[in-house]
């Protein structure tokens, strides 16, 4: 199966099952008689801007954005990789810390994004203040800024 195909038949997976896990979409293929490499979906995942969402189950699967938010996403996630410094997080809040000159941008675009968990934002030249909505759990986040952040 050669990577169109593949990366193809992975976004018809993951808009008919709720998948949060690399080693299931590697087992999916393996039912197919296909073998992949966990390598070879995280590469798939990242080059389909992939991103995870909260499920009812308390987890995260694996999520397509709207197209027109795949390169607002890649925005924030250059942005995040190339200035973010830190973040900690309590009660339904993040503070993400940044380089100097970078906190309007940053919150600009989480704005932009969307996020289903985000109620808004809060920046000023070198924080931003992520607020999220009733009900997510700030781990929530703060494991989409991570994912944000791997290159």
């Amino acid at each position: 199966m050669n990577k169109k195909v593949r990366q193809k038949e992975l976004l018809t997976l993951i808009q008919n099952q709720q998948i949060g896990r690399q080693e299931d979409i590697v087992a999916y293929f393996e039912t197919l008689g296909e073998t992949v490499t966990q390598a070879t979906i995280s590469r798939d995942i990242n080059e389909l801007s992939l991103i995870k969402v909260p499920n009812s189950h308390g987890g995260f699967h694996y999520h397509l954005p709207k197209q027109d938010d795949r390169p607002r996403l890649q925005r924030l996630k250059r942005a995040l990789q190339q200035s973010f410094l830190s973040q900690r997080a309590q009660r339904g809040q993040i503070m993400i810390k940044v380089q100097p000159g970078n906190g309007q941008l940053i919150a600009n675009l989480f704005e932009q994004v969307q996020f289903p968990e985000v109620f808004g934002t809060l920046s000023d030249d070198g924080s931003v203040l992520v607020l999220l909505k009733d009900g997510v759990l700030p781990a929530q986040m703060t494991n989409i800024i991570q994912k944000l952040l791997e290159k």
